[in-house]
């Protein structure tokens, strides 16, 4: 949905080499871990948060390599961990709310709450505003900072 990544790489290792490369290492961002390891048939990456207390919405990576040729395709997808994402999903829907009836109020209130709108879809801006900078800082900067890890080691 609005929250997930999707990327795609080319390695010229083989899926194995890649596996056996990737597997088992550890990355920090911002001074938190995240541990990479096989479930399945992906590569999960997942972060070490028991301790942090400050850290709100965290990534989940998974990667997944599909040999193609000499070398391999790695599809790599980030999602919130189920934990974090209602307080974003919450914020999105009180804005979404928000909006409609903003615009509600304007078409059906015949002028009378046109004030009334043009507050209700303000609010609603300016506090997805605040969530998608907040996010870009946190979330996606992860998300970046991990892609930019793959990216290197693949």
């Amino acid at each position: 949905m609005i929250f997930r990544r999707y990327y795609t790489f080319k390695s010229k290792l083989n899926a194995d080499d890649l596996k056996k490369k990737l597997l088992g290492q550890h990355l920090k961002v911002h001074e938190l871990d995240f541990e990479i390891f096989d479930k399945g048939e992906d590569i999960k990456v997942i972060p070490h948060a028991e301790a942090d207390d400050h850290v709100y919405t965290l990534p989940i990576t998974r990667l997944r390599i599909k040999p193609e040729g000499a070398g391999s395709v790695v599809k790599m997808l980030s999602k919130p961990r189920r934990i974090d994402i209602g307080g974003p999903y919450l914020l999105m829907g009180f804005v979404t709310f928000a909006a409609i009836a903003g615009v509600l109020l304007y078409l059906f209130g015949e002028g009378a709450y046109n004030t009334t709108a043009y507050i209700l879809v303000g609010i609603a801006a300016f506090i997805f505003a605040l969530l998608w900078m907040r996010m870009e800082q946190g979330y996606f900067d992860y998300i970046r900072k991990i892609k930019k890890w793959v990216s290197e080691h693949v």
